[in-house]
């Protein structure tokens, strides 16, 4: 017997609610983290599709959601992607290569994935992005997987692919906000290790230090924070990550003679050490999903200020909002934040404690597998 529902039957069910603020009628709250045995063991076999081209927090979910799933259910988790990505998974999940460089219309590319399913005899295929889902969608008539898809920002906003879907999942209300359908609202979560607490490699000044955590391309904004920084003294800043627009910051960096209170990490694995190092962390991304910085800077007790993207304002106190990215904005709200310390950890103290809560790897992925039980149920 075929698992494939059609269409109209997709999404068309009610968990119990939660998450930070009421969402529009037209969005459905996400489930809770307290999914039953019987939900974790009606799942056998499930396939999550990445068909991006980046390393960036796309994959670092579908990584961290499939080891969860690995060790922490009984089903076989495998990973459809690009070669490029087995380095990332855990050694449980079970990895499918599939050149997905290839166009998202290209005949052999759909037929392939298809076979993958159907070879796989997956319950569950959960794609993420925009062209997993067309990909997903392709190969509907194919499979009998019942097929899931993420939403991890509105670049393709398409209500009538989304439609095709069994269930929807978006990490932001701001994600889907212009969206009529049901969506599942849950958040991307973390795992904190707090016992990973290794000492940093470099000098750092007493000065406050601001901290970026941030692949380094122009939709993270990096560049006025650099101008801000000329505009305020005694604060150093630290930038984590690389990206095509790195040499031209340094650059930047230079000319604005802030080479000595610009440090240029890289990538670390020491990011956690970091925010409990720095006094403040600044999230300046365009970008409309909660970036993964915000939920580990939370949990790592790191105030922030941010942009009012991904719903960033259900947990940043408006005062650590910014309006824009204008330097003499950015400036001011660096000073503010760092002026007065004590302050500054008594207003985040409830979003720190919120963060422990609802932004953890385990409630997202609890969340995330309460979506995946009303389908096989």
């Amino acid at each position: 017997m075929s698992l494939k529902r059609s269409a109209s039957q997709s999404g068309d069910f009610t968990i119990p609610p939660v998450g930070p603020a009421p969402h529009p009628a037209a969005v459905k709250s996400a489930p809770r983290k307290d999914a039953q045995d019987g939900d974790i063991k009606s799942i056998q076999r499930i396939c999550h599709l990445v068909a991006s081209r980046e390393h960036g927090e796309l994959e670092k979910h579908v990584a961290d959601l499939s080891r969860w799933q690995a060790h922490n259910t009984n089903a076989q988790v495998s990973v459809i992607a690009h070669p490029r990505y087995q380095n990332t998974l855990d050694q449980k999940v079970n990895f499918i290569p599939l050149n997905t460089d290839r166009s998202r219309h290209h005949p052999t590319l759909i037929w392939r994935l298809a076979n993958h399913i159907r070879a796989g005899g997956f319950q569950i295929a959960h794609g993420h992005g925009s062209k997993s889902a067309q990909l997903l969608a392709a190969v509907q008539k194919y499979t009998d997987a019942r097929q899931v898809i993420t939403r991890h920002n509105v670049r393709h906003p398409r209500d009538k692919l989304a439609s095709a879907f069994d269930a929807r999942i978006a990490v932001s209300r701001s994600a889907v906000a212009n969206s009529r359908l049901d969506w599942n609202i849950i958040p991307n979560g973390i795992e904190v290790k707090w016992q990973a607490s290794a000492p940093l490699d470099l000098q750092l000044s007493p000065e406050p230090k601001a901290l970026v955590a941030a692949r380094l391309i122009r939709l993270r904004g990096t560049e006025p924070l650099l101008q801000a920084l000329n505009q305020v003294s005694g604060v150093q800043l630290i930038i984590l990550g690389d990206g095509p627009e790195k040499n031209a910051l340094e650059q930047q960096s230079r000319e604005l003679k802030l080479d000595k209170r610009v440090i240029f990490v890289g990538r670390t694995d020491k990011a956690s050490a970091f925010l409990r190092t720095a006094d403040l962390l600044v999230i300046l991304s365009r970008n409309e999903s909660p970036p993964y910085a915000l939920a580990e800077a939370l949990q790592n007790r790191c105030p922030v200020i941010a942009s009012r993207e991904g719903d960033a304002e259900d947990y940043v106190p408006p005062e650590y909002l910014l309006d824009n990215l204008d330097p003499a904005h950015l400036a001011k709200k660096l000073r503010f934040a760092l002026t007065n310390k004590d302050r500054l950890h008594k207003d985040f103290s409830t979003a720190f404690e919120r963060a422990a809560n609802e932004l953890s790897l385990d409630n997202t992925a609890r969340a995330i597998w309460r979506v995946y039980a009303q389908l096989v149920s």
